[in-house]
């Protein structure tokens, strides 16, 4: 019974500290509303961290990141948030996040990577102007349907050149997946080029003979 109301309490006070954080969550959904990053418009700069909840190094700097966020609205120039990559992979395909935590600060439309210690004062250090001493790079624009179609044809076309290259190291039980590949890539192609050929404009109507 102890231990029971001790789990309570902690689940308590944890769901009181998360609607008490000044840490903004960003999902797939509401990542460039909130941010604008890519236009750099009216929301101000971003300081976001990219993680993953079993990464015991984000684990570890979450209490700095939470006084960072406390920190920075008070001068209410910098909004802090969070990116969980693991329920929203396209932000981390977006940003190239390779590893946890990835902490990328956003501002007028470039980003800077932060490589520096996980510490409250380090970090706050940063946001007030540290990023500039770093190189940045123009912020990537929101993945289109062509760039999701280029990324699969690469990706399709990648695997099927190695193995073609490799026929050693497909096993037996792999030629099925590969001509079920080819089969699937090239349909999908096809649509692909269709429906991008119906939406393009309508060819004029024929000329009429002029009568003698």
């Amino acid at each position: 019974m102890v231990r029971f109301l001790s789990y309570l309490v902690a689940a308590c006070l944890a769901v009181a500290a998360a609607a008490e954080s000044e840490v903004v969550t960003l999902t797939s959904d509401n990542f460039e509303h909130e941010t604008q990053v890519a236009t750099g418009a009216t929301t101000g700069d971003w300081f976001v961290k990219f993680y993953a909840p079993w990464c015991g190094h984000c684990k570890k700097m979450a209490p700095a990141w939470e006084s960072l966020a406390v920190e920075l609205k008070e001068g209410g120039l910098v909004n802090v948030a969070e990116v969980d990559v693991t329920g929203n992979r396209a932000l981390g395909t977006r940003f190239e996040v390779k590893g946890f935590p990835t902490l990328l600060y956003f501002t007028k439309g470039t980003m800077y990577k932060y490589q520096g210690p996980r510490e409250l004062e380090a970090l706050t250090k940063y946001a007030n102007g540290g990023y500039k001493d770093t190189a940045g790079s123009p912020v990537p624009g929101e993945p289109s349907i062509v760039d999701e179609f280029k990324k699969a044809f690469t990706q399709i076309f990648s695997s099927i050149t190695y193995y073609l290259k490799n026929p050693g190291k497909v096993k037996e039980n792999e030629w099925g997946f590969l001509a079920a590949g080819l089969v699937i890539g090239t349909v999908f192609c096809s649509f692909i080029f269709m429906t991008f050929t119906m939406m393009g404009p309508a060819p004029p109507p024929p000329t009429k003979p002029k009568s003698s």
